[in-house]
């Protein structure tokens, strides 16, 4: 009877330990060669995983614990930096080569085009007669008056962050007449209306 009694201790106990066991945490992390570790305590940068050992029926040893799933590797870092713009195209729609605007108040709208869009970075600019023209910035379409009669000279550029021109425009030519308020003068001599002729004596018969 007292034989029974501690055998069903002893088993009892063996059966304690071993669920303690099974439920006992488990720390796992990398090193820095890669290779997984493992270990009953934490250190810096390990993960805790809870395993169940599962014995082997053939060996009647406990199955190596497998590692845990990690979160998928990430591709920060390792992706290639986009490469730089390259622009295609950048061209004056309007106004068109030789265009003539007339008046002392006349307006010129300026349209652009370019392929592909502007980079992040990058800047529009567009010159009347080798100056800035001012307005709002990277924009497509400008409204230009008060110019002097004459030929003018429109170019559009792009510029990269560190004011490098990556692509300029053909330049594009327009000419601006006004009406003269000076009244037209006589060219020539002037002419004089023909003498009368002068009265002849009448000779007597």
């Amino acid at each position: 009877m007292n034989t029974r009694a501690l055998l069903l201790a002893g088993l009892l106990f063996a059966l304690t330990s071993a669920a303690q066991d099974a439920k006992r945490d488990l720390w796992t992390w990398k090193d820095q060669n890669g290779v997984t570790q493992y270990s009953d305590r934490p250190v810096p940068g390990a993960r805790r995983v809870e395993l169940s050992h599962v014995n082997d029926p053939d060996s009647g040893a406990p199955s190596v614990p497998t590692s845990p799933a990690g979160p998928p590797p990430s591709d920060e870092g390792e992706s290639e930096e986009a490469g730089p713009v390259e622009y295609r195209r950048l061209d004056i729609v309007q106004p068109t080569e030789g265009q003539t605007f007339f008046g002392a108040d006349a307006t010129v709208d300026v349209s652009l085009q370019m392929q592909p869009d502007l980079a992040e970075g990058h800047r529009l600019s567009l010159y009347l007669d080798d100056s800035l023209i001012g307005g709002a910035t990277n924009s497509l379409s400008y409204t230009i008056g008060n110019l002097p009669r004459g030929q003018h000279t429109l170019t559009a550029v792009i510029q990269d962050e560190r004011g490098n021109d990556l692509l300029r425009s053909q330049p594009r030519k327009f000419n601006v007449r006004q009406p003269t308020t000076v009244p037209p003068t006589a060219v020539g001599p002037k002419l004089k209306p023909p003498p009368k002729p002068a009265p002849r004596p009448n000779n007597p018969g």
